[in-house]
């Protein structure tokens, strides 16, 4: 464990800092910018109100969060603990499972003993800086995980809980492991005469790291091959090995009787300890000063534990073989005190100590702060959280929009995942389980979120769709509309506009299809108006293109009668524009033949003639309003109202 984390000091030169009036302000850009920026102040320095009529030239800085979890090679955390969480809140929210907190903890211990092998992978010299710091974070976050799963998740008949912390201390600081195995395995050194002890350097050491880390059996089996095995002296201390008691929870002993078996024989070696039987060698009677508990054996312990961690559980192996749970903060308190003074202590130390002195909501809190951008935060309390070791504060205003640390801790992860360009699906997964809250934030970051890809757009309106986010959902078709339309493919911009269901975007559309008919005559994309869909429910304009194009069919298909009662259906609805209400009345045209057939009756007739004469009024207040050429038609128009009227009448006068 590396004492201290040393951050970069990013220093911003500027000119402009040499005038004492001018101040360093920041503001949010983005998602996860901060736009950096001198300004003039218009009073003392406490005035936070800046001079608008400073014209000088500022620089603007941006600066960006840099965070381990967007690098390649770490990002499979991410990923593959997004699985795990989605995975484990279905299991939590399904009555027909149980959920194995202990089992999800692994989990998530796996993922990142993975990430740090990645890690390892790539950076097989240790030179790359970067990665060295990675590896020494995940370690560690690693570590300060299992304790809290040990302590916390592990469920220990009598809370006894020494062989659990063994076991953590086995699993990160296996130095002593590895030696021996290398020792061991090492066949060379046992088919000369070469002695083991001299062969390796590390021997002695070894054996002190396994004693201290309560690996007796190994330890003894090092012991047997050193070359003074058959001496007295190591025959006794190996048979001390041997006899060495164990407890465990399963193996039916009663503590007291174990206690009993342990201080007998704690007793019987400290009398051979006593008696000078390994004084013939230093080393072996500094291991059995170790073993008896013997209180000058504490410096040297010390000097072979790299951290408290160590320390901690090495003198209670031989101390206090059957500690409770409830009593480990004092033993922490005095073994942190053996390295550093309170003011020295660091992150993780003040993580563990919370641990061990069970003030889970003291150590969730500190873990916020933990430089791994809310990932341990987020995964660990969410956990904690589900298998009700912590619970919401309690005594705060209901004002405060949440005040639960699990969905607060939620809430920001998912957030800040969405600032990446990969990573925000994972972010959704996080926001679903905010409750009401997270949609709300769910719904501002999609709509954030830059369109740089159809299949992005398609990813995000997927999410939007499967929420109900439907503003989410308007205001991209809405802005992949807008493109389409810069580019101007009108029709892949109408269908935008109808997938989003945006009924003023919609008819602004509307107004530019019309507009253009009015000048060509034609409707462009002719396929995507047969098929407008529920759009002419939410859209006049479009519910007036949709009747207009069924007219013209009905007109070129010569059904001139059903074609003239949706004429005058357009005509009395008044969901025609001002601008192409002249092009409508033009269209009376095409029932004038020389068949001398009147398809409207004197009502109807009249109804044309109102609404020419409103067309031209409007047209005469603004002259922009109407098509010169449609002007000109009027006169046409008229003539062909008389008709209809003569037609009328005569046809009237018969039928008397």
């Amino acid at each position: 464990m590396s004492k201290t984390i040393v951050y970069d000091t990013l220093s911003i030169p500027d000119p402009s800092f040499i005038d004492d009036e001018v101040r360093m302000f920041g503001s949010w850009f983005g998602m996860s910018n901060i736009c950096i920026f001198p300004t003039k102040m218009s009073g003392p320095p406490g005035n936070q109100n800046s001079s608008g009529d400073d014209k000088t030239e500022r620089n603007i800085i941006h600066l960006k969060h840099k965070t381990m979890l967007f690098d390649p090679k770490v990002r499979q955390l991410v990923n593959e603990s997004s699985g795990v969480f989605q995975d484990l809140q279905i299991n939590v929210n399904d009555p027909t499972k149980s959920t194995d907190a202990l089992y999800y903890s692994r989990k998530y211990r796996a993922i990142l003993s993975t990430c740090i092998l990645a890690i390892d992978r790539n950076n097989l010299d240790k030179s790359n800086e970067t990665y060295n710091q990675y590896k020494m974070l995940l370690h560690n976050l690693q570590l300060i995980w299992h304790l809290c799963e040990v302590l916390y998740l592990v469920i220990v008949p009598g809370d006894t809980i020494l062989n659990n912390l063994l076991d953590w201390i086995k699993i990160h600081y296996e130095n002593a492991e590895n030696q021996a195995s290398v020792i061991i395995d090492n066949t060379i050194a046992y088919l000369t005469d070469e002695r083991v002890e001299e062969k390796f350097t590390f021997y002695w050491d070894t054996v002190i790291g396994l004693v201290l880390q309560g690996n007796i059996d190994l330890a003894r089996k090092l012991l047997s091959n050193h070359s003074q095995s058959d001496t007295e002296p190591f025959i006794h201390a190996i048979k001390i090995f041997k006899s060495m008691p164990t407890y465990s929870v399963y193996g039916g002993l009663p503590i007291a009787e174990y206690t009993s078996r342990f201080k007998g024989w704690q007793s019987s070696a400290k009398s051979k300890l006593e008696c000078g039987i390994f004084l013939s060698d230093s080393n072996l009677n500094d291991v059995m000063k170790i073993i008896c508990g013997d209180p000058d054996s504490i410096s040297l312990i010390h000097s072979h534990c790299s951290t408290w961690f160590q320390f901690l559980v090495a003198q209670l192996i031989y101390t206090d073989p059957t500690v409770k749970k409830h009593s480990l903060s004092l033993y922490a308190h005095r073994s942190v005190a053996k390295y550093y003074k309170e003011s020295e202590y660091n992150h993780l130390d003040t993580l563990a100590l919370d641990l061990f002195d069970g003030d889970l909501e003291g150590f969730v809190k500190k873990l916020k702060s933990y430089p791994d951008s809310g990932w341990s935060s987020t995964h660990l309390t969410n956990l904690l959280h589900l298998c009700d070791k912590i619970e919401p504060e309690l005594g705060i205003s209901e004002v405060v929009e949440n005040t639960n640390p699990n969905e607060q801790y939620l809430l920001d992860y998912g957030t800040f995942l969405m600032t990446h360009h990969s990573l925000w699906q994972a972010g959704v997964t996080y926001l679903d389980y905010c409750s009401t809250i997270g949609k709300g934030h769910l719904s501002m970051l999609l709509s954030k979120l830059g369109i740089i890809s159809d299949l992005r757009v398609s990813k995000i309106l997927h999410y939007a769709t499967a929420r109900r986010l439907h503003n989410v959902v308007s205001s991209v078709c809405k802005a992949k509309g807008i493109l389409s339309l810069q580019k101007s493919r009108i029709g892949e911009a109408l269908c935008w506009a109808i997938r989003g269901q945006d009924s003023a975007f919609a008819t602004y559309l509307g107004d530019l299809y019309l507009k253009e008919y009015v000048k060509s005559g034609s409707f462009a994309c002719p396929d995507i108006l047969d098929n407008l869909g529920s759009i002419v429910v939410t859209c006049d304009r479009f519910m007036f293109i949709g009747k207009y194009i069924q007219f013209l069919k009905l007109a070129i298909g010569n059904k001139l009668s059903e074609a003239a009662s949706l004429y005058i259906e357009l005509l009395r609805s008044n969901i025609c524009p001002t601008y192409f209400r002249l092009t409508l009345l033009t269209d009376v045209l095409m029932f004038i033949d020389d068949s001398n057939e009147c398809y409207f009756n004197i009502a109807d007739i009249s109804l044309i003639k109102m609404r020419l004469d409103d067309a031209i009024t409007e047209s005469n207040e603004d002259n922009e309003s109407a098509d010169q050429f449609l002007l000109n038609q009027v006169s046409n128009v008229r003539r062909s109202i008389v008709k209809l009227i003569s037609i009328s009448l005569i046809r009237k006068k018969m039928i008397a």
